[in-house]
């Protein structure tokens, strides 16, 4: 999936967190990423105790962001 913004093309990828303490920290984590630019949908998957997050960011900068709000992921 790709994105046009101003003058490049931006790739846009969906990516999958598995969210070891899920029922305590998935509104901490879709609230940190939805309040950035460059989040496009954060989606709970509570069969899987997951998040899938749709961005234009690589895998570990959204990783970052994650873990830099005091919520683990892997």
């Amino acid at each position: 999936m790709t994105e046009h913004s101003a003058d490049r093309e931006v790739a846009v990828m969906a990516y999958t967190f598995q969210l070891p303490n899920y029922a305590r920290e998935v509104g901490q984590a879709e609230k940190a990423l939805l309040s950035m630019n460059s989040i496009n949908a954060v989606n709970r998957d509570n069969a899987s105790e997951s998040i899938i997050v749709t961005s234009d960011l690589s895998y570990g900068e959204v990783l970052e962001v994650i873990r830099q709000n005091g919520i683990s992921a892997r």
